[in-house]
């Protein structure tokens, strides 16, 4: 009875360890890609990849200090071909949209365009990276 209780506690911290290792790559995003709680006052933004591996994320503010206001965002990849389109979505708050330059050595980098009057995205809570 002990054996087969070890063998059963042994297979599903197995398990768990699998599990818990697809889930750091099944979106492409390194460890090092997600914004730090240094970046944004008052939390974090998760970020989600496909088409490409994610190594580090900027995020630049026309409100310097306050850095409640994104209008930049510095994408670099590992291993990405240049010329390869890259597109953000950004969820939560409010503001227009991003325009992305193409890929070249691994980087991109998203400029805000505004909607109306905005100088920046507000209350940016996540961000859909797609690189195709």
């Amino acid at each position: 009875m002990r054996k087969s209780a070890k063998i059963i506690t042994a297979l599903s911290i197995a398990g768990l360890a699998v599990a818990a290792g697809s889930a750091f790559t099944g979106t492409g995003v390194a460890t090092t890609g997600q914004a730090s709680a240094a970046q944004f006052v008052g939390g974090t933004v998760s970020q989600s990849v496909s088409g490409a591996t994610l190594t580090t994320i900027a995020y630049s503010f026309d409100d310097a200090g306050a850095n409640t206001r994104v209008d930049s965002i510095a994408l670099t990849f590992s291993g990405t071909a240049n010329g390869r389109t890259v597109a953000v979505t950004p969820t939560g708050g409010s503001g227009g949209t991003f325009t992305c330059s193409e890929t070249v050595s691994d980087a991109s980098t998203c400029t805000f365009v505004p909607a109306d009057a905005e100088t920046g995205y507000t209350g940016l809570t996540s961000l859909a990276v797609t690189v195709s």
